[in-house]
This record gives C-alpha cells, sequence and structure tokens, in this order.
C-alpha cells in the first residue's frame, strides 16, 4: 500500500470501527425499545445481538493487525462490510480503488456473503 493509500487507511480505520460499534448499539436499542417484543425476550435478544456484534467486531478488526501488510485486505473487508463509503474510497489511489471494486464484484459474482471466510 502507497504512503497516501496509507495515511487515509490510518485515519479511516477508527471511523470504520465506530461505525461498527454504532450499527450493533442501534440494532440493540431498537430490540430493547420494541414493546411488542416482551421484556425477558428483549433482555436475551439484545444480549444475542451483543454476543454477535462483539463477533462481528473481532473480524472486522481483530484478526488485522495495524500493519501496512494487512492494510489492504483489511480495506477490503472494511468496504464488505460497508464501513467505508464509496466517497471516502475514491480518496485511495486508482490501483487500490480498482482492486476493491473487482474483489467486491467477484464476491458478488460468486455469492460469497460469509465475512468470517476471510
Amino acid at each position: 500500500m502507497n504512503e497516501s493509500d496509507w495515511k487515509l487507511y490510518s485515519a479511516l480505520r477508527p471511523l470504520a470501527h465506530e461505525r461498527l460499534c454504532i450499527r450493533i448499539m442501534e440494532e440493540v436499542e431498537r430490540t430493547v425499545l420494541d414493546k411488542s417484543i416482551a421484556p425477558y425476550e428483549r433482555i436475551e435478544a439484545s444480549e444475542e445481538l451483543l454476543k454477535a456484534g462483539q463477533k462481528e467486531i473481532y473480524w472486522a478488526f481483530g484478526v488485522f493487525r495495524f500493519s501496512r501488510h494487512e492494510a489492504r485486505s483489511h480495506l477490503l473487508g472494511l468496504c464488505a462490510r460497508e464501513l467505508i463509503t464509496p466517497e471516502e474510497l475514491t480518496g485511495f489511489s486508482e490501483e487500490t480503488q480498482t482492486w476493491i471494486k473487482h474483489c467486491l464484484a467477484d464476491r458478488e459474482v460468486h455469492g460469497i456473503e460469509d465475512l468470517e471466510a476471510e
């Protein structure tokens, strides 16, 4: 990864982490506030959502070291999880953008949805 891509990735990584945490918390909040579900069931559902959220955080961030060597693969995972916006992606080099778009298109063509397999 070239220097300018590395700098942008380094700036976007914490933002992507925050976005994922917010996404998880919003899902938990919807469940907690859903009056159509019994209180105990809301608690159980919230616990399950938090466990799943922790697993998602691990797969999105925990398996990757903060290194230039792994940055491109990590960026791909963040894009696949829609934690990097298309506008933010345009800040990367043409080479990186093309590689990301190609990889995401391949996933779509082959019906790959299990991000934990990365």
